[in-house]
């Protein structure tokens, strides 16, 4: 794609800014099943989206296919469009501005397909060797991907970035008498060569096993510590409640409360797209804005929000460089990067002792539905395990976990020190809460 020669056409038809954004990826995954692979796949994408203005008025296109021939029909049907828009402020494409690069060391190493075939055999044939109550391997895949996104406009702007990434995956289907478990673990994998099968699928076989023999429990309030991931997939359906653009709507309970108090004194936010500790990078958001780390909630304190460019003109604020895509066809929204509770200093045994009786949430289900974003209420599936007496009891399942989660956030006893990123760009270490309701028996 010539992209100057697209900048000039653009300009030359009418166009007063036009923006070039490019997202291509190289992936492999290689899937397994019952003794054999189940699939492979293979990909080359280069997914480009334009988007160009005319008096305060912004559109946009995806492409699946550029041809520098075909610029003026695709930036014609482009300003077409936006004759259409009708909006209630004026848009705008950034101009460039210094960026501060930082780059993470991570020496990723490709492997043979020969490693990558003989490390799935194993894991399939120790993982029914090493506990005979495994009945089945039900997945097992190796992922590899890497990406390059880059964004080019009339203001001069050209920046690069690159991703890379590879991991394993792998579930297991555990029984026990009637009753039937599964469980999946990911690893990270820089160096396929140095990966420790063993120890991995020890963990994943493990966690599957702790999940049998499990029974409901009692309805009634009590002691709760959501455990790491549990936590996590709660925070992270609440993260909208920062979005700038949804305060702005009046859809997050946050508006108005700059400089309040709306959580435990525990509790501090972060949001660093630039965090070395995280598995992704980002120093500028997809509108080309630079990223920095920013507090959203200090010792309680609520201090500021995620802006895109457009929310935080809406706003009359500065962009705090969170405008991402979902995907290079997708607009631009306000979106969290590298954003965690900050951990505290116990570990999860250790809160574990200290709450003596109570549950520990590992599992949540029912995000997609259980959730009332506007009132913060949660109503949801949960699975892990009785405390009794500063120590595990017996696992716990068929119970529903119920709350509010701004009334949930004020009753933080301790923070833990298990933060854990892993392939995550949302994090949160395991909490013990005061109470919570819970429903089953």
């Amino acid at each position: 794609m010539n992209k100057e020669k697209w900048i000039q056409c653009a300009l030359g038809m009418g166009l007063d800014e036009f923006e070039i954004y490019q997202d291509e990826s190289f992936e492999k995954g290689i899937s397994w099943f019952d003794g054999k692979m189940d699939g492979f796949e293979t990909s080359h994408i280069t997914g480009t989206s334009i988007r160009g203005t005319i008096d305060g008025k912004m559109g946009s296109m995806a492409l699946e296919q550029v041809c520098d021939d075909q610029c003026e029909r695709v930036i014609s049907q482009l300003m077409d469009s936006i004759e259409y828009i009708c909006p209630k402020e004026k848009d705008h494409l950034r101009k460039p501005e210094p960026i501060e690069w930082i780059h993470k060391d991570i020496n990723w190493v490709q492997p043979s397909m020969d490693l990558v075939y003989d490390t799935i055999q194993y894991l399939e044939k120790q993982a029914y060797k090493m506990d005979g109550r495994v009945i089945q391997v039900s997945h097992i895949s190796w992922n590899e991907s890497k990406s390059t996104r880059s964004i080019f406009n009339s203001h001069d702007m050209n920046v690069t970035d690159h991703n890379q990434l590879q991991y394993l995956a792998m579930s297991v289907v555990v029984k026990e008498k009637d009753e039937v478990k599964t469980h999946n673990e990911i690893e990270i994998v820089e160096d396929l060569n140095l990966f420790n099968r063993d120890e991995f699928l020890s963990k994943l076989i493990h966690k599957s096993i702790l999940k049998l023999n499990s029974t409901s429990y009692p309805s009634q309030k009590m002691k709760v510590i959501f455990e790491k991931n549990a936590m996590t997939s709660l925070f992270s359906s609440f993260m909208g409640l920062f979005s700038g653009d949804l305060i702005y709507k009046g859809i997050s309970c946050l508006k108005g409360k700059e400089n309040q108090k709306i959580f435990s004194d525990l509790i501090t936010i972060v949001d660093d797209p630039k965090n070395l500790e995280s598995l992704t990078i980002c120093c500028f958001d997809d509108e080309g804005c630079p990223t920095r780390k920013k507090k959203l909630v200090e010792k309680g304190i609520y201090r500021v929000a995620l802006q895109s460019t457009k929310s935080a003109s809406r706003l009359h604020t500065e962009s705090t460089g969170n405008g991402f895509k979902s995907g290079y066809a997708s607009p631009v929204s306000v979106q969290p990067m590298n954003c965690c509770i900050k951990p505290g200093h116990l570990s999860l045994d250790s809160m574990i002792q200290e709450m003596k009786d109570g549950i520990v949430i590992e599992e949540l289900a029912g995000l997609h539905s259980g959730i009332d974003f506007v009132s913060t209420n949660f109503s949801l599936q949960a699975s892990g395990y009785l405390v009794v007496n500063g120590k595990r009891d017996r696992s716990i399942s068929l119970i529903t976990v119920a709350g509010n989660f701004m009334d949930l956030m004020n009753q933080v006893i301790c923070v833990g020190n298990d933060l854990d990123w892993s392939y995550r760009t949302i994090a949160s270490p395991s909490i013990y809460f005061k109470e919570c309701s819970i429903s089953g028996e």
